[in-house]
């Protein structure tokens, strides 16, 4: 063979390879692919994922497997992760309307939602009666609380889109969302009429039987269900946990064990946490215990555990030594490094929590106390050491190193202030503060991880909550600590907090394996009417107590500060609030309200009150820690001030000049007389 035959044959050679090695390429990125949207097909986006990576690195303009892909990672809720795929895939699909009906989900998800709507907008000026798009723009609305606009769209997508199964399932649980059970099952009906073998729509309908404890309906669905899958497949394990939840809910926490105990993979998270709460729920609290330390020993970060493992310690004085000493031990390291960074509330959040898990370690109130003196509050310190000393053992050593700080003290300040006023120990007198109901509704929150764990939520909202000194939580069914109630509706809540409290506030919350969001209504108690809606969304360490610290503040910081009378020396009056509450002497003047006459309100400023019942200004003229004392000048001719009364950070009224009125029952007496 020639030189040139030679070289013309390696190029030929050359040029076969290179055409047939695409090829399959391209043909195993295609069986991968497929592999993938099997995998979707049966709720299995964990295989998908792997499916989708390997088609990708065989072909990586393959827009399909990335649109796969981000599917997929929708699924995971792994929403900034899809979205990059988005961004991938629309370098070779751009304007393709999958990719942008996908888009517009993520952006949603991601609560992009004016760029994801002006997606839809766009579609539907092109396909006017395109339903996906539709659903989007339902979705948009839903989640916007946009009730009536979500409805309508909806509607638009079932008229265009008949049969659209996941229309349906999002219309019953909006319905159900809003306890419209009628609504909710004439779409979980046409979803049930129309896809009767289908896995999802099964287990949905569970779910909306057991929201009106309709058990029966619930466990004939998840039977269902069960009978669709094998045991091996990952769906199978999902009935079995729902299965036990419900049985939580119906108050059959053994059933919930059994149940537990046979699914595969029983140290799973999820497993464990549904089996520590039904342990609890039938009186056995060793195996709650042991679950929850096994949970904490593969995640310690896991603070819904935690929170879950302490309400028992709260609540009880022996037992457990371990276990408290663990809890304890946490909780004081989290406090070290915040008192180390200057973040002083927040450590001293963590020593208190520390120090209602076990009050008598005196490693507990050793940094308990040294952070308070720190902070600059040596009334209060002194007050401590002295609690302290009576919940310490005598024999530790650590109890006469107390002591002797004691001892070091100079009682002056507060002491001197008490004493001139005539009162014991200043700390001990109550303090005025706003009751405030605490509710969780017992539905509603999405926590896949830790299913059932709302009122654990609720209950350390409630403790943050009642450390602001304006707000006193409606206690638990014991008394010692915070508590919280369980409702189906709003309703409920309203008429139980009517005769009780001045507030109320109805939780929801969600999470997922990298987030953790809660969302309240604070509402008046007397009417009803809404104060304000908060929201707090954290990912990173430490989420669950970020989030909820922060919605407690933002709570706090819309309910008026309130202080009481609680002595009066000539124009002099004492007010039950000082340092440590926040009181200084550069206050504003303070207006003085007759006791028991002021109501919350959503006016601005927050307040209601009668014009007969202002009875003059105050002005802060010396701070304490526990106490303050004010300058009082009366409104009018008279003077009906007396010990309860109520002061206030609000303007004087315009009309303040007319003077006040004698108080109801001063003015029947008089007139009593013949």
């Amino acid at each position: 063979m020639s030189s040139a035959n030679r070289l013309l044959h390696i190029v030929l050679i050359l040029m076969l390879t290179a055409v047939s090695l695409p090829a399959d390429t391209r043909q195993d990125a295609r069986s991968l692919y497929d592999e993938g949207m099997r995998s979707l097909s049966v709720d299995d986006p964990y295989r998908a994922v792997d499916s989708f990576r390997s088609a990708i690195r065989l072909n990586p303009a393959y827009s399909a497997a990335r649109l796969g892909m981000a599917r997929a990672l929708f699924l995971l809720a792994e929403y900034e992760d899809a979205y990059r795929e988005i961004e991938e895939a629309r370098k070779f699909a751009a304007g393709q309307r999958e990719l942008l009906l996908l888009e517009a989900r993520i952006l949603t998800a991601l609560r992009e939602y004016g760029r994801a709507e002006a997606i839809y907008f766009d579609i539907l000026r092109q396909r006017p009666h395109d339903g996906e798009a539709n659903r989007g723009l339902a979705e948009i609305y839903a989640l916007q609380g946009q009730r009536e606009l979500a409805e309508a769209a909806f509607g638009l997508s079932l008229q265009y889109s008949p049969g659209d199964r996941r229309a349906l399932l999002q219309l019953v649980i909006l319905h159900d969302e809003e306890r419209n059970r009628d609504a909710a099952e004439a779409a979980l009906g046409e979803a049930l009429r129309l896809f009767p073998d289908s896995f999802e729509v099964r287990l949905q309908a569970a779910e909306h039987y057991a929201l009106y404890g309709q058990w029966r309906g619930a466990i004939d669905n998840l039977d269902r269900a069960r009978a669709m899958v094998d045991p091996a497949d990952s769906r199978y394990r999902r009935v079995g946990l729902l299965d036990a939840e419900l049985s939580i809910r119906r108050g059959d926490s053994a059933n919930a064990v059994s149940i537990l105990e046979s699914i595969a993979g029983s140290d799973s998270p999820e497993v464990l946490y549904l089996m520590a709460v039904a342990y609890r729920n039938i009186g056995n609290e060793e195996a709650a215990q042991d679950r929850s330390r096994r949970l904490l020993r593969l995640d310690s970060e896991d603070e819904i555990t935690r929170m879950f493992r302490e309400e028992a310690l709260f609540l009880t004085s022996r037992g457990f030594r371990t276990d408290r000493q663990e809890a304890a031990e946490w909780h004081l390291e989290k406090g070290r490094r915040y008192e180390a960074d200057f973040y002083f509330q927040r450590a001293h959040a963590s020593y208190r929590r520390a120090r209602l898990i076990a009050k008598d370690d005196p490693d507990v109130w050793i940094a308990y106390t040294g952070l308070i003196r720190k902070m600059g509050f040596p009334e209060h310190y002194a007050d401590s050491l002295e609690v302290a000393l009576m919940d310490i053992p005598p024999d530790r050593p650590e109890y006469a190193e107390l002591q002797r700080r004691l001892n070091l003290m100079d009682h002056s300040g507060s002491s001197d202030l008490s004493v001139r006023w005539g009162l014991g120990d200043p700390w001990t007198i109550p303090e005025s503060a706003w009751d405030m109901g605490v509710y969780v509704y017992r539905d509603g929150h999405s926590l896949p991880v830790h299913p059932g764990s709302q009122t654990t939520l609720g209950l350390y909202f409630a403790d943050v909550l009642d450390t602001d000194p304006d707000i006193s939580v409606s206690p638990a069914a014991t008394g010692t600590m915070p508590g919280i109630r369980t409702v189906d509706s709003f309703p409920e809540a309203f008429r139980d907090s009517r005769d009780r409290d001045d507030y109320f506030t109805v939780l929801r919350f969600a999470e997922t394996e990298r987030t953790f969001s809660a969302s309240c209504e604070v509402y008046l108690s007397r009417s009803g009417e809404l104060l304000g809606r908060y929201e707090e969304l954290r990912t990173g360490q430490g989420r669950v107590s970020d989030t909820l610290h922060l919605l407690a503040r933002s709570v706090s910081a819309d309910i008026p500060g309130i202080m009481r009378i609680v002595g009066i020396d000539g124009m002099d009056v004492l007010l039950d609030k000082g340092r440590w509450h926040g009181i200084s002497i550069e206050e504003d003047p303070l207006i003085v309200v007759r006791g028991g006459s002021v109501r919350p309100s959503i006016v601005e400023g927050g307040l209601e009150y009668a014009p007969e019942d202002f009875l003059g200004t105050a002005e802060i003229t010396e701070v304490a820690e526990p106490l303050s004392v004010a300058a009082y000048t009366r409104a009018g001719d008279f003077d009906f001030i007396r010990a309860g009364d109520n002061v206030f950070r609000l303007p004087v009224p315009e009309d303040a000049g007319v003077g006040s009125s004698p108080d109801p029952a001063f003015r029947a007496r008089l007139l009593s007389i013949p």
